[in-house]
């Protein structure tokens, strides 16, 4: 017998459920058998409106119109 582990939260309790077409799902957290937990996209590092660079556009766009306004 193949054991099914669910690969977001390590559980072996699976059901099979009928809105999914008889699919396994983990009881323990919800997620279909056969998905993977959410990991970290490397395509979205080098993007420029990543949310870690959204601070920093919005801190230099505060300071340039602070800059305008002064002049």
């Amino acid at each position: 017998m193949i054991a099914n582990k669910c690969l977001v939260c390590g559980s072996s309790d699976m059901r099979a459920d009928r809105a999914l077409s008889g699919r396994l799902v983990c009881n323990s957290c919800g997620t279909p058998f056969g998905v993977r937990g959410r990991g970290t996209n490397k395509n979205n590092s080098n993007n420029i409106f990543s949310l870690k660079n959204k601070y920093f556009i919005f801190l230099c766009l505060l300071i340039i119109a602070f800059f305008l306004v002064i002049i």
